[in-house]
């Protein structure tokens, strides 16, 4: 049983430090380990550890430990403790001691004993702290032998920052599925070569994609301005400023995300115009009683041709190593003769392969061998930027 002597474990500071450092680690986990840094120092604890176990697999998924122990040393001990740890049943949310566990009779869990000795631990708290959809979190501090047994406010203390570290994990876990999602579409733009560029309600950049950045550096059509979007040349830099500034001027509500409106920029460089799509969006939840309103900017670069891999094309048409190297050419819009002019071959060979992979194809024309390339997945299999 813990002891109910009355003791100040963490001030009003302290408490909001430690629950601020838990929210943090929804984004970054070097702010749990100094969340546990912190309630080692406010619990004097030897160690605090914070374990996530995978339910479907029943094993470790992630540990932070704190405390004077090398991480190999650690990891050891981490294993030989699930080896060895009693077997009882622990409730959510509720705190335990060792004495709970043990039934204030260690000598039936001898080798659980010795492995707490080995680690100078004599005083263990610990609670089921919750059990999200994948995954179960654990806290558990130790003391040395020769220290104070935990109380009762020290447990209370774990109690009351164990739903902050539910709530956290929840957040981070839904972080993670954002963070997954929109991975997959930038990379899915950046492998059809769509530059993307999000502006916040001020008309400022938010995020750009890697073609956008890569857009933006060349300064060849577009700039980046005092973190703005901005058309190198004043008469479409006008056009542009005047769509961004309509599709900000709606709400962005679910019913009002307003039509696309595109624009072509000249460049500089003689290349051919970028085309821009310019677009109204909602930028997250509603703030107040408003929806915040956001721009889209979809770029494509005609000279900046959709990539498609050889292995990719072989996998789905049964190309051969010539045939591939030809139809990614084509893929980029060059003609058959530049196709050929650019791989060093005949024009008769190019007619040749391009012969062979109408009939693997199935269609008779290179207009309808190019949009089946273009059009296909084999954009998406291409793991190189396109440049």
């Amino acid at each position: 049983m813990l002891d109910q002597r009355a003791v100040t474990v963490t001030s009003q500071e302290q408490l909001s430090l430690l629950i601020g450092h838990i929210y943090q680690g929804s984004f970054e986990d070097v702010s749990w380990k100094q969340t546990l840094e912190l309630l080692r120092e406010y619990l004097d604890a030897r160690f605090v550890t914070l374990s996530l176990v995978a339910k479907t697999a029943l094993r470790q998924e992630a540990t932070i430990n704190v405390g004077p122990i090398a991480f190999d040393q650690f990891l050891q001990y981490e294993n030989e403790y699930q080896q060895y740890r009693p077997n009882v049943e622990t409730r959510l949310g509720e705190v335990y001691t060792i004495n709970d566990w043990l039934s204030l009779n260690r000598a039936e869990f001898g080798k659980f004993n010795e492995l707490l000795e080995i680690g100078d631990i004599n005083h263990y708290m610990g609670a089921w702290v919750c059990s999200l959809e994948n995954v179960d979190c654990f806290i558990r501090v130790m003391r040395a032998r020769d220290a104070d047994p935990f109380v009762r406010e020290e447990a209370n203390l774990i109690s009351l920052i164990a739903p902050h570290f539910a709530r956290a994990l929840d957040i981070r876990s839904r972080l993670a599925q954002c963070e997954i999602v929109n991975q997959i579409y930038a990379d899915a733009m950046d492998r059809l070569a769509v530059g993307g560029i999000v502006l916040d309600e001020n008309g400022k950049i938010l995020v750009m994609n890697a073609i956008g950045a890569d857009l933006m550096k060349r300064r060849d059509g577009i700039t980046m301005v005092n973190g703005m979007v901005h058309a190198v040349s004043t008469q479409d830099d006008r056009s542009l400023q005047a769509l961004i500034r309509t599709a900000l001027a709606g709400d962005a509500a679910p019913a009002d995300t307003g039509k696309p409106q595109a624009l072509t920029v000249a460049r500089s460089s003689g290349a051919r115009d970028l085309g821009l799509v310019i677009n109204r969006i909602r930028l997250g939840n509603k703030v107040g009683d408003r929806w915040r309103t956001g721009v889209t900017i979809f770029i494509r670069d005609p000279e900046n041709g959709v990539r498609t891999d050889p292995a990719i094309l072989k996998q789905l048409f049964g190309f051969t190593q010539a045939e591939s190297a030809l139809a990614t050419q084509l893929a980029k819009g060059e003609s058959l003769d530049e196709a050929a002019v650019e791989l060093n071959i005949r024009y008769n060979t190019a007619r040749a392969h391009l012969r062979s992979m109408f009939a693997k194809t199935g269609v008779t024309r290179q207009a309808e061998l190019v949009r089946i390339l273009v059009n296909g997945v084999a954009p998406l299999g291409c793991f190189d930027q396109a440049s």
